[in-house]
């Protein structure tokens, strides 16, 4: 995905995140993870992704990176992910299966979409 296509599905995922009530500071450039959002005492760490795919693969030392800065924060580590032409998934590490080790998959046909 390009970055302009990227920088644009972040900004989407702030004003969804806002109107959902979340104050919400979102990390310029190819920082990680790209969003950090808070709510009534709920803190989340978020990481986008935008795919044509039903199933993505993410790198695990990524995985391993959102879920250690959101330790940091004891904030809630979570993917929010857009399926092209289908609607937007929020994405939980339990939802991550394990591959050989160095991947994890999130199948979008087995998730429920947000609204």
């Amino acid at each position: 995905m390009s970055y302009r296509k990227g920088y644009r599905f972040e900004w989407e995922v702030k004003k969804f995140l806002e109107k959902k009530g979340y104050y919400v500071i979102r990390s310029a450039g190819s920082k990680k993870p790209d969003i950090i959002a808070g709510k009534d005492g709920e803190i989340i760490v978020v990481e986008c992704k935008y795919t044509a795919k039903s199933k993505l693969y993410l790198p695990k030392d990524e995985v391993n990176n959102l879920i250690h800065v959101a330790s940091m924060f004891r904030a809630k580590p979570v993917y929010l992910i857009k399926k092209k032409n289908s609607g937007l998934f929020v994405v939980e590490i339990h939802h991550l299966k394990e591959l050989n080790g160095r991947y994890f998959l999130v199948d979008l046909d087995k998730l429920t979409k947000n609204k």
